[in-house]
C-alpha cells in the first residue's frame, strides 16, 4: 500500500494497532508507511467494531500460509510474535464526518482489501 499512498490524496490514513506503544515505530517500520500508526492497547475500537479473536484455522488458513511462503521465498526472516496472532483485524473507510462509510473485516489475515477497494469505497 505504500506504494500507492499518493493515491489517497488529501485522505488521512491511520493505522490501528493494539501494539505496545514503544514499538509504534518500529511497526510504522515495518510496515513501511509514512502514516501516523497509533496504538490501541485495550482494543476498544477492536471490540466496537465487533472484531474478534479467530479461531487458529482461521489465523492460519491456506491463504496465510501461502503468504508466509511467499515471503520467505523472496528472503524475509519471520520472527516470533509478541502479540495475539488471532486477533481480526479490520480495515476502515470513514468520511469526513466520521460516518462509517464500508467496514472491511476479513475472514482470515490473508484476505485484507486491495488499494483499488480502498480507494472505491471513497468515491
Amino acid at each position: 500500500m505504500s506504494e500507492r499512498s499518493e493515491e489517497f490524496g488529501d485522505t488521512e490514513v491511520a493505522v490501528v494497532t493494539f501494539t505496545d506503544p514503544r514499538h509504534l515505530d518500529a511497526y510504522r517500520a515495518h510496515l513501511g508507511v509514512s502514516f501516523p500508526v497509533v496504538a490501541d492497547v485495550d482494543r476498544a475500537l477492536y471490540r466496537a467494531l465487533g472484531l474478534e479473536r479467530g479461531t487458529w484455522r482461521q489465523v492460519w488458513s491456506i491463504g496465510t500460509l501461502k503468504l508466509y511462503a511467499r515471503l520467505l521465498r523472496r528472503g524475509r526472516r519471520l520472527r516470533r510474535s509478541t502479540e495475539d496472532l488471532r486477533q481480526l483485524g479490520a480495515d476502515v473507510v470513514v468520511d469526513a464526518d466520521g460516518t462509517i462509510v464500508r467496514l472491511f473485516r476479513p475472514a482470515s489475515p490473508d484476505a485484507r482489501p486491495t488499494v483499488d477497494d480502498l480507494l472505491a469505497a471513497l468515491r
